[in-house]
């Protein structure tokens, strides 16, 4: 090999991979976990699960596609995929999804909207769940995650107020006791849940028969089983609490799971794979991956809990989803998110949005207390409408 030769392919190999590293604008990887630990999350997916989530963000609802996101254009997200199907034999199905109720503050601030393709597609999400856990408390983003926490700056972020759970405070044990406290409350219909309102009987009001009433539901993310106790109280088939933290139930039609049992359960070839016909989060995803109850420290954490709900419920399926809304996306580390109309979109991707119900979006950047909840639907599994 002469000289000239060896320079025209050290040049050519140079400007391959500098084109490369262009295309993929970051490595994905590194954006998730420090620098020493990414050997340990690469990995590879099949091509047909991988296509699920490009055909559901893609997949028009009832004749209509939303616009592309003016808004979140250019911005490094990385959500991933689920390493399993949620239809039998990977294949799609057909769908019947609810019309949209349009919400006069979605449309204003340009909610309904496509966001462009996940970064990472290949990224398992259930890998989240197997990154270090916050050890002790962190009281500023580390610089190299600042641009990931902020979506490429885009989203201003606010220290001050803090917290670090040292300690669970799940409780240990749920009792038939405890669940007929919130089942009275119910019946008297009177201000309930976490926040105190009655946000929650507009959902079941109009959504038990299609989403409750001899359903299996699912619960992410719980304090105290206040959801679980409406479910029951509305006749679902079965209720299923997945948690980080372990609980045991004595209720009957009430079982709990931690996520990385489930995980283990779904992913055994052996093991018929469970799926729900409705999921519902209150108050949980807002907090995912800030370190705040030890979780792993996790840029997009919401994003990839997002992902994880699109496999546990059947295509079609319902996600009943509370999280703080407001007109302006804000990062108030380490307790919470606020979302608005830049993280929104991304939050909703593979899902089809059928209506707010409950309180308006929040204008105040220190109230997180604003949480209505947003009727979804999956995407995800669904080959038409």
């Amino acid at each position: 090999m002469n000289r000239q030769h060896a320079f025209f392919i050290i040049i050519s190999t140079a400007i391959s991979i500098l084109t490369l590293l262009f295309f993929l604008k970051r490595p994905i990887v590194a954006l998730i976990v420090p620098p020493q630990a990414t050997s340990k999350i690469i990995v590879s997916s099949p091509r047909t699960l991988i296509n699920f989530y490009v055909y559901a963000q893609n997949l028009s609802v009832n004749g209509i596609k939303d616009p592309p996101c003016n808004q979140t254009r250019n911005i490094y997200v990385c959500a991933g995929y689920c390493p399993w199907p949620n239809t039998h034999n990977n294949e799609f199905v057909t769908c019947s999804f609810l019309p949209r109720i349009l919400h006069h503050a979605f449309v204003k601030y340009g909610v309904y909207c496509t966001p462009e393709p996940d970064y990472c597609p290949t990224y398992d999400a259930w890998l989240k769940d197997s990154l270090p856990p916050t050890e002790k408390h962190i009281k500023r983003i580390p610089d190299y995650f600042l641009s990931n926490f902020t979506l490429d700056y885009s989203i201003p972020i606010r220290y001050g107020l803090q917290d670090f759970r040292t300690d669970d405070v799940l409780s240990i044990n749920w009792t038939v006791e405890e669940i007929e406290k919130y089942r009275i409350q119910l019946r008297q219909r009177v201000k309930y849940g976490s926040y105190n309102n009655k946000d929650i009987y507009l959902v079941l009001d109009k959504y038990t028969s299609l989403a409750v009433s001899n359903k299996t539901c699912a619960v992410i993310g719980t304090g105290n089983p206040w959801i679980e106790a409406a479910l029951i109280e509305y006749n679902a088939s079965m209720i299923t609490t997945i948690e980080y933290a372990t609980i045991h139930s004595k209720v009957p039609r009430l079982k709990t799971i931690t996520h990385a049992e489930f995980a283990r359960k779904q992913q055994n070839e052996t093991y018929d794979r469970e799926f729900f016909d409705s999921v519902w989060s209150y108050s949980s995803l807002e907090h995912d991956g800030l370190g705040r109850y030890r979780d792993p420290l996790n840029a997009y954490g919401d994003f990839q809990t997002m992902i994880k709900i699109t496999c546990l419920l059947k295509p079609g399926g319902f996600l009943f989803l509370s999280v703080p809304l407001n007109i302006k996306d804000h990062l108030q580390f380490n307790l919470h998110r606020l979302y608005g109309p830049i993280r929104l979109p991304l939050l909703y991707r593979y899902f089809h949005i059928v209506e707010v119900l409950g309180t308006d979006l929040g204008k105040d950047i220190y109230n997180y207390e604003v949480q209505p909840f947003v009727v979804l639907q999956n995407k995800v599994g669904c080959k038409n409408s």
